[in-house]
């Protein structure tokens, strides 16, 4: 520890040795430091706070009718590419700042820097903060007003630029399904008249059709056994009335008129529908004839069966009547069978027609109907688009609020000249104490017997102090009073540094090189 406190003791003498030197140095350097940072350029820093409102009240109002595009994830979009090249191109351009370039190297790094120097915060409250630095406070703010702006003007402008280009593309989306659907239309309408006669029903198709034909032809041979049942069973009645009745049955020709009216009205219907020829015509045609032409019959009883007679002739007319209505009734069975059967050969015919039109009819149908829905559906969209659209081009949409606007700064914020003094303070400090030690090691000088020794490795006897003459005391005496002076100077100057910058008097805005 002795050895350690002995070379610190050398090594202040060494120093103090070399100390006008080392005051030089602390001069140079600290004046040169002071003037470095007195001409420094000052720092303007312009901002500005804008709030967007993206909480329109057409949106609970609209919700289902219009498109409304996500403003949120717009403003988050729009925020992160605000610095990119174009728009810092654009502010370069509006803040005159190009007019200096000689060169497009220095344009690339007058750009590099804006990006790296405009700041750009926000939080989820949509409080957007924009600030930017420059050593001109006119430039500082036009900068940040120009940010402002286009900031303001993408966000405004992106959604319109995208509702025009999604209109466009609706409208020619809507054009092309328009052609498409004219044309199936067209297509659909002539073959619908090209095969005529051959179009399934809206809910039936080909086997369908014949399969319902086929269960009509076996359900119309089931009433025909019926009715011919029924009319074997009628005649079997009269049959046995005949044989086992004592007296002959006089039917007045007055009595069947009602009967006969009843067939001519039926008979009427069917001329509606069939020719004279038809089965069912013929039958029916017959059976008035033969109510017609058939004789009365008078009866030969006893006036004590008269009545009696009466009822049996009564009851014969009825069956009569009844067996012509099951003879009608078989005929026209027997003319629906022949039609249906018509029918079925046809279709059967048509085997390999109807089903190959079937198919291109219903790819026809369906090819329309998807070009008609998909048509429908482009027409509603495209009005929620407009829709959308002139919301967004309404005042309501977006709204911005300026909280804070540029303004342009009067009070530089840098850089920080008191910091940056003491810096140059402490450094010339720093070298002037570095020289004297460089110096007192080139030229070095013992101080203690114990360094002599173990430098020159010779016993030592003894050693004789220094007498310090009046002459040489004074002279030291005056010597340390110009150091104390010419150090109190530098410190002094240090002083009235700090205090102009942090008083901020600007005494020293002449001394600007």
């Amino acid at each position: 520890m002795h050895e350690i406190w002995l070379l610190v003791y050398e090594y202040w003498c060494g120093i103090k040795r070399y100390r006008w030197y080392g005051i030089a140095i602390v001069w140079a350097v600290a004046i040169s430091g002071w003037l470095f940072v007195i001409n420094m350029p000052d720092e303007y820093e312009s901002k500005a706070r804008v709030y967007v409102d993206t909480e329109s009240l057409l949106g609970p109002l609209l919700k289902g009718l219009a498109v409304r595009p996500n403003i949120d994830q717009r403003l988050s979009i729009i925020t992160r590419t605000l610095l990119s090249r174009p728009n810092l191109e654009k502010v370069v351009a509006e803040t005159d700042m190009n007019l200096s370039f000689t060169t497009e190297k220095e344009e690339e790094d007058l750009v590099e820097k804006l990006q790296k120097k405009i700041k750009l915060g926000g939080t989820r409250d949509n409080l957007f903060e924009i600030s930017y630095q420059a050593n001109s406070a006119f430039l500082a703010q036009k900068v940040v007003q120009t940010i402002l702006d286009i900031f303001v003007e993408n966000t405004l402008g992106t959604s319109q630029n995208k509702s025009y280009q999604a209109g466009e593309f609706l409208d020619k989306q809507i054009k092309s399904y328009l052609e498409l659907l004219n044309d199936s239309e067209e297509k659909l309408m002539n073959f619908k008249r090209e095969h005529v006669g051959l179009m399934p029903n809206e809910k039936e198709g080909y086997y369908s059709r014949l399969q319902g034909k086929m269960a009509e032809l076996e359900q119309a041979h089931t009433e025909l056994k019926i009715a011919t049942d029924r009319r074997d069973a009628i005649k079997r009645e009269l049959s046995g009335k005949t044989e086992d009745g004592e007296e002959s049955i006089f039917i007045d020709p007055n009595a069947n008129s009602g009967r006969i009216q009843e067939l001519q009205d039926e008979l009427d219907e069917l001329m509606l529908k069939y020719t004279d020829k038809h089965p069912s015509i013929v039958e029916l045609q017959k059976k008035i004839d033969s109510l017609i032409d058939k004789p009365s019959k008078k009866t030969t009883s006893s006036k004590e069966n008269s009545g009696e007679s009466k009822k049996i002739s009564y009851y014969q007319q009825q069956m009569q009547i009844s067996l012509a209505e099951a003879d009608a009734e078989i005929a026209a069975q027997k003319a629906h069978i022949n039609s249906l059967e018509s029918i079925i050969n046809r279709l059967k015919g048509l085997v390999d027609t109807l089903p190959k039109v079937e198919a291109e009819l219903a790819s026809l149908t369906r090819d329309y109907g998807v070009y008609k829905r998909n048509y429908e559906e482009l027409l509603e969209r495209r009005q929620s688009a407009k829709m959308g659209r002139d919301v967004d081009e309404s005042p309501e949409s977006i709204k911005f609020r300026i909280i804070d606007p540029p303004t342009k700064p009067t009070v530089p914020i840098g850089p920080n000249r008191p910091l940056l003094a003491t810096a140059a303070f402490v450094l010339s400090i720093g070298s002037g104490i570095a020289f004297s030690f460089f110096l007192f090691m080139l030229k070095p000088v013992f101080y203690t017997r114990q360094r002599f020794e173990s430098t020159v490795e010779i016993p030592v006897l003894g050693f004789v102090s220094m007498i310090l003459t009046p002459q040489i005391v004074k002279k030291q005496r005056i010597n340390l009073i110009l150091f104390s002076l010419m150090l109190s100077i530098l410190i002094a100057g240090y002083s009235l540094i700090m205090v102009n910058y942090i008083l901020n008097i600007n005494i020293f805005s002449k001394f600007h090189i």
